[in-house]
């Protein structure tokens, strides 16, 4: 009962302490903002995978989850903003930002352009390997980098700069942009085509909207010009981090369009789309983690508190959503109508192996924060696993989410116990 009380004592000291230091309230801010393009984000899938059906929508889900690939370039250059926004910042040298923004944009354009070639050049195969007979749909991919490169630097720097309500709005902007397109060409009869054009539309409107926060930035001569080299540097271990857990995100979807049938395939995206929510609420909670402890680290602060409060809250909304998902699956599914029941059974356990990679990925971030590249070899070691695992076994639904279930629990565990290193070194 004593240990239960200073336990609790404990508690409550911890949360006033970073309540104080805001990191309460801005995790609130995010969440909110976030939580609402989630919901965005979920109409799109619901609404499109209705009008379309299984078979149709796996070519959406299919396409999807190849941007998330394509657009790796843009989550690495959002950290990048992030961290050495937070470390001008942590240094009083605010004027640094300016520059840094017009070096990050040059790189997004040279990056992106590149990137958009190489999809061009590589159509056939690209379409070859989705099983798509529309050509287009690919063509439409290859803008899918640059624009989410640009729209990328700019959400880093609000990153960087703790203004979580303004990149919330932006945010918004894009899901709910996604939503209105999508449904409107596919009602016009454009097809999957259309729902998959809405997904690089919704990038472009979010770009031009930051435009007018980003332009507010302070002027005048930095203490110190962030150089080309600083940003390759950090970039290098942003990459592995990036490339790794977005990899583990989506090759699923990618790998069960290729080994299962078209029907198949439609509901294990249904399964994946609907647990991604843990996910994505896990991506709020590291994004509002990230430059507290990065700004933290570069004054040699402590930070460590930042970093458990953050586990903890994202495994109590992990675990308190697994928990519906298992034991209210017709609820959780009901958006996509009863064409998807076969999925009903997956769905808790979805959403635990997301929870998992959320926690993976959260904890990425945190040796991100503190330039640290320990994750590197237990994150690429789960994408081979995951891969190499899905390729030998892939009988059906069950089998392959069996699949995820024990990468993503090797993973996390790998890193916990790095972090536990870092966490309790004398």
């Amino acid at each position: 009962m004593l240990q239960a009380r200073r336990s609790a004592a404990q508690g409550r000291i911890l949360l006033g302490r970073l309540a104080r230091e805001g990191v309460v309230r801005n995790n609130a801010i995010f969440f909110a903002g976030s939580v609402g393009a989630g919901v965005f984000g979920y109409v799109f899938h619901f609404a499109i995978g209705r009008l379309l059906g299984p078979a149709s929508y796996s070519i959406v889900a299919s396409a999807v989850s190849a941007v998330y690939i394509l657009t790796l370039p843009c989550l690495i250059v959002q950290l990048v903003a992030a961290r050495f926004t937070s470390v001008a910042i942590a240094k009083n040298d605010a004027s640094a930002i300016a520059p840094l923004a017009r070096l990050l944009t040059i790189v997004s354009l040279v990056v992106g352009g590149v990137v958009a070639l190489a999809i061009w050049l590589g159509a056939g195969w690209f379409a070859s390997f989705l099983q798509l007979s529309d050509h287009r749909v690919v063509a439409i991919l290859t803008v899918s980098t640059l624009l989410g490169m640009l729209v990328a630097t700019n959400r880093g720097l609000l990153q960087g700069l703790r203004r979580f309500g303004a990149l919330s709005v932006n945010l918004l902007a894009d899901t709910s942009s996604r939503v209105v397109i999508g449904v409107v060409l596919v009602l016009a009869g454009v097809g999957p085509l259309g729902a998959v054009a809405a997904v690089i539309a919704g990038p472009a409107i979010a770009y031009l909207q930051s435009l007018t926060v980003v332009r507010r930035l302070p002027g005048g001569a930095p203490r110190r010009t962030i150089q080309i080299i600083d940003v390759a540097r950090y970039a290098a271990p942003t990459a592995a981090a990036v490339f790794g857990v977005t990899y583990l995100f989506n090759i699923d979807v990618v790998l069960a369009r290729h080994y299962l049938s078209a029907s198949q395939a439609g509901i294990y995206a249904a399964g994946a789309v609907l647990a991604r929510v843990v996910y994505f609420l896990g991506l709020t909670i590291a994004g509002v983690m990230f430059p507290e402890v990065a700004t933290r680290h570069a004054r040699d602060q402590s930070h460590f508190h930042v970093v458990d409060l953050s586990l903890l809250f994202l495994a109590a909304v992990g675990i308190v959503l697994a928990a519906v998902y298992a034991l209210l699956p017709g609820l959780v599914l009901l958006p996509y109508g009863s064409q998807y029941a076969p999925v009903r059974p997956f769905l808790g356990v979805f959403a635990a192996a997301l929870m998992l990679l959320a926690l993976a990925n959260l904890l990425v971030n945190y040796f991100l924060s503190v330039n640290s590249a320990r994750f590197i070899a237990p994150l690429l070691g789960a994408g081979v696993l995951e891969t190499v695992l899905m390729t030998a076994f892939h009988r059906d639904v069950g089998q392959f989410l069996a699949m995820l279930l024990v990468t993503t629990a090797v993973l996390a565990v790998s890193l916990a116990g790095l972090y536990a290193i870092d966490r309790f070194r004398v």
